[in-house]
């Protein structure tokens, strides 16, 4: 499975994937203070510890972020 698309999520066992704060930046015309100003402000997703040095972020969640976000547009 790539991170380009987020899965459905169909069983509660299942992982969900995770991207890191630089695959985000990558997907997304942010700074890194914008992103975290955002996440701060709760108007992005939540960014989950993965070690003391690492977070990351749900694919789904950003995908669907993304598609709201759209979605004011039109």
């Amino acid at each position: 499975m790539t991170t380009e698309t987020a899965p459905v999520m169909g069983n509660a066992d299942e992982i969900r994937p995770m991207i890191s704060i630089k695959e985000v930046l990558k997907r997304l015309p942010l700074s890194r203070s914008t992103l975290h100003r955002m996440v701060k402000e709760k108007r992005f997703p939540k960014a989950h510890e993965l070690s003391p040095m690492r977070i990351g972020f749900f694919l789904d969640e950003v995908v669907e972020w993304q598609k709201k976000l759209s979605e004011k547009a039109a």
